[in-house]
C-alpha cells in the first residue's frame, strides 16, 4: 500500500513537473491580450461629466488568464488627477474577448484643460493546477481630446429686433431686443452685448448695450435695453444690425468662454411714424378786400398748432383757391408763402396775400354770376432740420364768396 501511494506521489509529481515545463515554454511566448479603453461621455451637467470607461480584453493565448488590480487614474494636462477608478478584473478564456465596463462622474474644478490622459495599471497572469503562478505587468494609456466633450454643447439660437420710439431734434430712441434660446441641458451665461448700428453706407449711428443674464437650460429668454441713435439714421435705406456678445458655459465645473456675433438688416421707419401727433390741428381764414381795377385781394392766415417736443421747418407752402359751382370747381389763383418755422408746442401763424383777377371772376358757361363758395387749399412739407425726410400737410377750408349773392 505504502509502494502505491509512493508511485502515486512520484507519478503526480512528475506530471506536474512536465506540466509545468510545457506551461513554462508556452508562458514565454505569451501574448499580451490585447486591450481597448474608452472613455465615452454619457451625460453632462453644470456641476459634473458621467463618463464610461469600458476596458475590451482579447485574449490571443490558447490558455485563460486573469486580469487582476485594474486601477484607472485620469488627469488633465495641467497634471490634476479628475478621476480614480478600480475595476474588478476576472478571468478571460483562450480566445475569448471579454468587456469590462464602470462610470464615474468627475468635475473640472474650474480649469480649462484640452485633453484627458487615462492610464489603466494592473496585473494579467495564468494559475496551472494551482502550483505554477505566472503575472506580467500591465499598463495601457489612453489621451481623449476634450473637444469632443465641448462639441456636445450648441451655440444659443438669437433672434434681434429693434424699436423705434420717441424722437428728438438730434436724436431717436430705440429699444434693442433679442431673444435668446438656449438648446442645451445645461445654463448658459450671456454677456457684454452690444449692437453697433451702421448707416448702408458705413456710417455708425448708435451703439445699444444689453443687460446679460443667465439663461436656464431648454428655455427661452427675452433681453432688452433702451438705446439711442442718431436723427441721420433714418435717412438711411437700410440699417445694418451687428450685435456681439460673449457665452460663458460651464461644463461639468470647466467654464468656457465663447464669442457670438450676429447680424441684421432693418428699415428705418417714416418720420411720421415716429410723431406722436402730426401737427394737423389747424385753421386757415382769409380776409377779402375788393378793387375795381386789381380785382379781389385775400389775406390768407394760416395757423397751426404743433404738440410735438419738436420744432419743424415748413418747406413748399403752396396756396390755391378755387370757386365752386354747384358740382364744378374752377381753378382762381394760386401762390406761395415763404418757408416758415413750426415752434414746438405752440401755434404758429403764416400769412400771405394773393389776389384774384377780375377777368377770373367772370363766370364762365355753365357757372352763376357769383360763385357758391370758395376753396381755399393749403399744402406743405414739414421736416426737421438735419434731416432730409419730409411730411406732407394739407388742410381745405371752404369759404362765402365775398360778393353779396343777388340769386339764389
Amino acid at each position: 500500500m505504502k509502494k502505491l501511494i509512493v508511485i502515486i506521489l512520484v507519478f503526480a509529481t512528475i506530471l506536474n513537473i512536465i506540466g509545468g515545463a510545457f506551461l513554462f515554454l508556452d508562458i514565454q511566448v505569451m501574448s499580451v491580450p490585447e486591450m481597448t479603453l474608452r472613455l465615452e461621455l454619457i451625460n453632462i451637467t453644470s456641476d459634473v461629466a458621467v463618463l464610461q470607461t469600458t476596458i475590451s480584453v482579447i485574449n490571443q493565448n490558447s490558455f485563460p488568464i486573469s486580469l487582476q488590480n485594474l486601477t484607472i487614474h485620469t488627469v488633465t494636462d495641467t497634471g490634476d488627477v479628475i478621476n480614480h477608478l478600480v475595476i474588478d478584473g476576472g478571468e478571460i478564456k483562450a480566445d475569448e474577448n471579454k468587456t469590462f465596463s464602470q462610470t464615474t462622474s468627475v468635475r473640472f474644478n474650474g480649469s480649462t484643460p484640452h485633453e484627458l490622459t487615462s492610464r489603466i495599471t494592473g496585473t494579467f497572469g495564468v494559475v496551472f493546477f494551482g502550483l505554477i503562478k505566472k503575472t506580467l505587468p500591465l499598463k495601457v494609456s489612453l489621451v481623449t481630446n476634450l473637444n469632443n466633450i465641448i462639441e456636445q454643447f450648441s451655440l444659443p439660437i438669437l433672434h434681434m429686433a429693434m424699436n423705434f420710439s420717441e424722437i428728438t431734434e438730434e436724436r431717436v430712441n430705440v429699444t434693442g431686443i433679442i431673444e435668446v434660446t438656449n438648446p442645451n441641458t445645461i445654463d448658459i451665461a450671456i454677456e457684454n452685448i452690444s449692437i453697433t448700428i451702421e448707416t448702408d453706407t458705413g456710417i455708425q449711428v448708435g451703439i445699444v448695450t444689453i443687460q446679460g443674464d443667465i439663461i436656464p437650460g431648454e428655455t427661452t429668454a427675452q433681453l432688452s435695453s433702451i438705446g439711442t441713435i442718431l436723427l441721420k439714421a433714418l435717412d438711411a435705406k437700410t440699417l445694418h444690425l451687428a450685435l456681439q456678445a460673449e457665452v460663458l458655459v460651464v461644463i461639468a465645473g470647466m467654464k468656457k468662454t465663447m464669442n457670438l456675433t450676429i447680424d441684421a438688416e432693418i428699415t428705418p421707419p417714416r418720420l411720421e411714424s415716429l410723431l406722436s401727433d402730426l401737427p394737423t390741428d389747424v385753421s386757415l381764414t382769409g380776409i377779402y378786400t375788393y378793387n375795381l381795377r386789381e380785382g379781389v385781394h385775400d389775406q390768407i392766415i394760416f395757423k397751426i398748432k404743433n404738440p410735438n417736443k419738436l420744432t419743424f421747418n415748413a418747406t413748399d407752402i403752396t396756396v390755391q383757391i378755387s370757386r365752386i359751382d354747384r358740382n364744378t370747381t374752377r381753378l382762381l389763383c394760386n401762390s406761395t408763402l415763404p418757408d416758415s418755422v413750426i415752434t414746438s408746442q405752440n401755434t404758429t401763424v403764416l400769412q400771405g396775400d394773393m389776389v384774384i383777377p377780375l377777368s377770373k371772376l367772370w363766370p364762365r358757361v355753365g357757372e352763376r354770376l357769383f360763385a357758391d363758395r370758395l376753396e381755399v387749399m393749403l399744402r406743405a412739407n414739414i421736416t426737421i432740420s438735419g434731416l432730409n425726410q419730409t411730411v406732407w400737410i394739407g388742410v381745405i377750408a371752404y369759404q362765402d364768396f365775398p360778393f353779396p349773392r343777388l340769386f339764389p
